[in-house]
C-alpha cells in the first residue's frame, strides 16, 4: 500500500522570518502549516544584520534569502544566466526610462528577479511537481517564466504593493504576473475590483480572503472610567501621519483626561517627539512604547479600558490594527483611506475624511459621550467575529488552496 502524496507549499515573503514586519503573515502561518506536510519561505531579504529568525512551526524551512542588499545585489543581478526578455519588453513599453522613480523600481524588482530564479531553479530541482507556489505579496515576477509553468501559483495582494497611486503609477510587470497565477487572494473587495475591471482577470482567479486575528484573551470588561484613552498602533513612517493625532492631543485644552498610547516605532519619531516638545503646559499623558509584540499589545488592550484606537493613515489596505483592537471591542476612528471603509463604518466606529484636522479629530474622539458610543464597542467584536477572524478566514484559505493540488 502506497503512502499518500506530501503536500508541500513554497511562500515568498519580503523578509520574514526576519526582522519584525510580516506579523500577519506568523498568524497564517500557523494554518498553512497544518495543513500542508512541507512549508519552505524563501525571504526576500533580511533587514537585519543578524541572522535572528522568529519560531516557525517544525515542519517549516526558512531558506537563504532570495536576494542580497546594496552592491551585492548589483553584482548578483547582473553576473548570472537568467531571463532578462520580460524585463527589458516591459521597459520599453511602460517607457520607464523617461521617470527616475519608475527607473529605479525598474532595476531593483529586475535584479532580484534575476537572483530569485537562479535559486528557484535549483530548489524546485528538489521538491515535489505538484508543489504550490504562493507568494505572499503581489510582485512575484519569476511566476510567469517556464520555470514555473508546471506548479500551481498563488498571489496575495494587500496594497502598497498593489494600488498603482501608492508606485507613481508603475509596478513593473503586473499584469502578465496576474494573468500567470492561478488563484489571486485580494485582502479587499477594493482590490478584487481592480483585479476584474482594469486587469480583465476572470472573476473565477480571484478569492476575496480578508486577513484574521486570532484572541485568546478575556475580552476586557473593565468598567470605563473618567479618563479617555486612545490607542495608535503603527510603524512611524510618513504615510501614517500621526503627527496628526500628536498635534491633536498637544493641543487639548478642556477638562476631560485624556492619555495617548502608541505601539510601533520608526523614522518618523523623532519629528513626532519634536512636534510635542514645541507645546506647553500640555494637558495630556502620552506614552511611546516602541516596537511591541503582538502578545505585549494584546496584554495592554486586556489590562486597561481603551476609548478608542485612531488610525489617520493616508494609504491603507485594510488596517490590521483595526482588526486586533475590533477583537477586543474596542472602536476605531479611522480615516476613509484604501479599503478601510471595508472594516470601520458608523456601527462600529468613526470612518473620517482622510483630509482630517486636528478640529475635527478632537471631535471624533469626544464622541465617547455620544448615546450610541456603547453600542460601537459591541458591534466592533462582533465585525471582527463575522469577518476578520484568523480561525475562519485562514480556515477558508488553507481549503482553497488545498483545492488546486491534485492529491
Amino acid at each position: 500500500m502506497s503512502s499518500s502524496p506530501k503536500r508541500t507549499i513554497i511562500c515568498f515573503t519580503a523578509s520574514y522570518p526576519y526582522g519584525t514586519r510580516e506579523t500577519y503573515f506568523a498568524n497564517e502561518l500557523q494554518y498553512l502549516s497544518k495543513a500542508f506536510d512541507r512549508v519552505y519561505i524563501m525571504p526576500a531579504y533580511n533587514p537585519t544584520k543578524s541572522n535572528t529568525q522568529r519560531k516557525v512551526p517544525l515542519n517549516t524551512i526558512v531558506l537563504p534569502i532570495a536576494s542580497p542588499q546594496g552592491v551585492s545585489r548589483i553584482v548578483q543581478g547582473i553576473l548570472n544566466l537568467s531571463p532578462i526578455k520580460p524585463f527589458l519588453a516591459d521597459m520599453l513599453e511602460h517607457k520607464v526610462y523617461k521617470k527616475r522613480a519608475s527607473f529605479a523600481k525598474w532595476f531593483n524588482a529586475f535584479l532580484v528577479f534575476r537572483i530569485k530564479y537562479k535559486k528557484l531553479h535549483q530548489l524546485l530541482k528538489t521538491v515535489e511537481a505538484d508543489a504550490l507556489l504562493y507568494s505572499y505579496w503581489g510582485g512575484p515576477s519569476v511566476f510567469i517564466t517556464s520555470l514555473c509553468k508546471r506548479y500551481k501559483k498563488v498571489i496575495r495582494m494587500h496594497g502598497a504593493d498593489f494600488y498603482l497611486n501608492r508606485n507613481n503609477g508603475y509596478l513593473p510587470l503586473r499584469k502578465k504576473i496576474y494573468q500567470s497565477a492561478d488563484l489571486l487572494l485580494p485582502i479587499s473587495n477594493d482590490i478584487a475590483r481592480i483585479l476584474r475591471e482594469e486587469y480583465r482577470i476572470v472573476p473565477e482567479k480571484i478569492f476575496l480572503n480578508y486577513l484574521g486575528v486570532n484572541n485568546y484573551e478575556t475580552i476586557n470588561d473593565t468598567a470605563a472610567s473618567d479618563v479617555i484613552r486612545i490607542v495608535s498602533c503603527s510603524n512611524l513612517f510618513p504615510l501614517k501621519r500621526v503627527h496628526i493625532i500628536a498635534s491633536t492631543i498637544c493641543k487639548w485644552k478642556n477638562n476631560i483626561k485624556i492619555e495617548w498610547h502608541h505601539f510601533g516605532d520608526g523614522p518618523e519619531m523623532e519629528n513626532i517627539q519634536a512636534l510635542i516638545k514645541k507645546y506647553n503646559n500640555i494637558n495630556a499623558n502620552i506614552f511611546f512604547h516602541g516596537w511591541s509584540s503582538t502578545e505585549d499589545i494584546y496584554s495592554f488592550y486586556n489590562s486597561h479600558y481603551i476609548t478608542w484606537l485612531i488610525n489617520v493613515s493616508k494609504y491603507e489596505g485594510v488596517p490590521v490594527s483595526v482588526m486586533e483592537a475590533f477583537s477586543f471591542g474596542i472602536p476605531a476612528i479611522a480615516t476613509n483611506a484604501g479599503a478601510t471603509s471595508e472594516i470601520v463604518n458608523e456601527t462600529n466606529g468613526q470612518l473620517i475624511d482622510i483630509n482630517v484636522t486636528d478640529e475635527m479629530l478632537e471631535k471624533y474622539i469626544l464622541s465617547c459621550y455620544d448615546k450610541n458610543y456603547q453600542a460601537k464597542r459591541k458591534n466592533a467584536q462582533m465585525t471582527w467575529k463575522e469577518k476578520f477572524n484568523a480561525e475562519n478566514n485562514y480556515t477558508l484559505l488553507v481549503n482553497k488552496l488545498k483545492s488546486l493540488l491534485v492529491i
